[in-house]
C-alpha cells in the first residue's frame, strides 16, 4: 500500500488513505499517516470522514481530459452512491492507479464514451436548466406584480429578493446564458466523446 497521505480537493475531502479494507478519507488535510489514524480513531471529531471499502466499489473512472476521478461504489444498505475528488499533486494519479491494480486486482480499461454517455448529464442539466428558468420567470413576475406567495423559509425570501431584484428579463438572460454553456459542452461532447480510463473490480465478471 501507498506509505503516505493523498492530498485531494473534493466535496469536503482533504485527504485520504490507503489501508487494507479501504479508502479512507477526512475532510481534514493531514500530512502523515499517523496524524490521520490518529484523527480517525476519535470518536468525536469536527473533521467529516467516510470509508469506501473495496469490496463496495464497482467501478472508477477518470476522463483523459478531466484531473477528476470519480468513485461508484454501494453503501452498507447497498444502495448505489459515489464520491468525486482530484489529486493536488499530478503524481498520485498513476501512484493510485498502480496501487489499484497490483494490490487490489482492478482491472484497468481504457475506452471512449459513446456519444450519449458523453453527452447525458449536461443534457439532463440543460432540461432543468430550461424547466427552472421557465418557473423561475414567472415567478419574478408575480413577484413584479405583487402577486407572488408570502415565502416562509429563509431561502424562500433569499430566492424571492434575488429574482426581485433582477427582474423578469434578468432571469431570461441568466438562465439564456447558463443554457447556451450547456448546449455547447452537450454539442462538443455529442460530437466528439472523450477517451476515459475505468477500473473494475476483480469480482466485476
Amino acid at each position: 500500500m501507498p506509505d503516505k497521505v493523498f492530498s485531494v480537493t473534493g466535496d469536503k475531502i482533504s485527504s485520504f488513505i490507503t489501508d487494507e479494507n479501504s479508502l479512507k478519507f477526512s475532510g481534514k488535510k493531514f500530512y502523515t499517516i499517523d496524524a490521520f489514524q490518529e484523527e480517525w480513531d476519535k470518536k468525536l471529531s469536527l473533521a467529516g470522514k467516510f470509508e469506501v471499502k473495496y469490496d463496495s466499489i464497482t467501478s472508477i473512472t477518470k476522463e483523459d481530459k478531466d484531473k477528476e476521478i470519480k468513485i461508484n461504489y454501494k453503501t452498507w444498505a447497498g444502495i448505489p452512491t459515489n464520491c468525486e475528488f482530484s489529486f493536488t499533486d499530478i503524481n498520485d494519479y498513476e501512484v493510485f492507479f498502480r496501487f489499484i491494480v497490483k494490490e487490489r486486482y482492478f482491472t484497468r480499461i481504457q475506452e471512449t464514451l459513446s456519444p450519449f454517455k458523453a453527452m447525458r448529464n449536461y443534457m439532463i442539466g440543460l432540461i432543468v436548466t430550461i424547466g427552472f428558468t421557465i418557473f423561475t420567470y414567472y415567478q419574478a413576475l408575480s413577484v413584479a406584480n405583487g402577486t407572488a406567495v408570502e415565502p416562509a423559509s429563509s431561502k424562500s425570501k433569499l430566492f424571492y429578493y434575488i429574482i426581485g431584484l433582477i427582474g423578469d428579463k434578468g432571469v431570461i438572460a441568466v438562465g439564456a446564458l447558463i443554457t447556451c454553456f450547456l448546449l455547447y459542452k452537450t454539442w462538443s461532447r455529442f460530437s466528439n466523446p472523450p477517451n476515459r480510463t475505468k477500473f473494475l473490480p476483480p469480482n466485476a465478471a
